[in-house]
């Protein structure tokens, strides 16, 4: 029952996974493009760390948590204007699944809201 529940609320909302630069400077881009999205009707995935070390022991389970948003996705935001190699990847990634790229810009999208 649970199961089904669940795939409506999939089937009713698209999901979106926002990538971009993590850095710490960054937080609130993310969190302009989450809130924008939402009161538009997304389910947003989106970093939950920032600044992140590069030596940190669980990187590499963040990193697949992150391919996996982008598998369940249905739209992918790119957030920040600067686009790393992390970033780019999963540009490509997204562009080889057949998903659609949306690069946010708050005070463009500010006159859609």
């Amino acid at each position: 029952m649970k199961a089904i529940v669940m795939n409506e609320v999939l089937n009713k909302f698209p999901i979106m996974h926002s990538i971009g630069s993590t850095k710490i400077e960054n937080e609130q881009q993310f969190i302009d493009a989450e809130k924008y999205y939402t009161k538009n009707g997304y389910i947003v995935f989106k970093p939950i760390f920032f600044g992140l070390d590069k030596n940190d022991k669980r990187l590499s389970m963040y990193t697949d948590m992150c391919t996996q948003k982008l598998n369940m996705c249905d739209v992918v935001c790119v957030v920040t204007e600067h686009i790393g190699e992390s970033t780019r990847k999963r540009i490509e990634q997204a562009m080889e699944s057949g998903k659609e790229i949306i690069y946010f810009n708050l005070e463009r999208n500010k006159q859609y809201d």
